[in-house]
């Protein structure tokens, strides 16, 4: 499929989903939307990528929402319900990805952008992103699960301040509340994004399935729920080549060399 608003490209086991609409600061904009939604179809079917990464073109990672759109307003409320619930496929798309996911955030992660971030497994950072709630500054709350994935990740209190501020953080002080896994000089941003997605490539991919799934789950499971969950998911690992490769090599005293299996 061709793309407008988006770059997808597939290359040793990763794919990267590049948000190309620089003049609107890749803003989510109807097309925009769409084209994700179908990225990240494809490349969790496709069965030779093993890590996603998603980033923006030139000064953004994603600004926000579509201002121009809500600027019109809704004949409705059941009209603007409707227009935010054609979202959720998108984000439960990505969120339950089976295959780790990396954010490469480049510039501005704002509004919704900030909240797209945050669905990854994992997020990479420029020295020059900035991170920021700004619904709060046009009258809105957080959408696209923010609500959910920021207080399980800095906490309650946290939250709550970026949220109601709507303030801008940058890299560094994003590492420090825990939304950010690193931070690297802008110009190394999808290098080592690259180099981070190979190396989930490459490795026992039905172990990091069933690893990204029951982490995921465990959030809202009591321990009990968790040690029921925790066999079935191992069982499967027991029955995958790559638990067996990899019992070899240790044995062996060699690096495993996954297949995927």
């Amino acid at each position: 499929m061709s793309y407008n608003s988006i770059i997808l490209t597939k290359e040793d086991g990763v794919a990267v989903i590049q948000m190309n609409n620089p003049k609107a600061m890749n803003a989510l904009e109807d097309e925009l939307s769409a084209e994700l939604l179908s990225a990240y179809q494809d490349v969790a079917a496709d069965e030779s990528i093993g890590a996603v990464i998603l980033t923006g073109a030139e000064k953004a990672f994603c600004a926000g929402g579509d201002l121009k759109k809500l600027s019109k307003g809704f004949p409705s409320a059941e009209a603007g319900y409707d227009y935010m619930k054609s979202f959720r496929t998108m984000v439960t798309t990505f969120m339950n990805m089976p295959k780790p996911t990396i954010a490469a955030v480049n510039g501005f992660a704002v509004g919704a952008g900030f909240c797209i971030a945050m669905q990854a497994d994992l997020v990479l950072a420029s020295d020059k992103a900035k991170f920021g709630m700004a619904f709060a500054n046009v009258g809105l709350i957080p959408d696209l699960a923010g609500l959910y994935t920021l207080p399980r990740l800095v906490g309650l209190q946290r939250a709550k301040e970026l949220v109601f501020t709507g303030r801008n953080i940058g890299a560094e002080e994003a590492k420090e509340m825990g939304i950010v896994n690193q931070v690297v000089p802008h110009d190394e941003l999808l290098e080592e994004a690259k180099k981070l997605a190979k190396r989930l490539a490459d490795g026992p991919r039905v172990a990091l399935r069933m690893a990204k799934n029951v982490i995921n789950d465990s959030i809202n499971m009591t321990l009990e729920q968790l040690l029921d969950l925790e066999p079935h998911a191992q069982a499967i690992c027991f029955q995958s080549e790559d638990h067996k490769i990899g019992v070899q090599a240790f044995f062996d005293k060699k690096k495993p060399a996954f297949v995927g299996r």
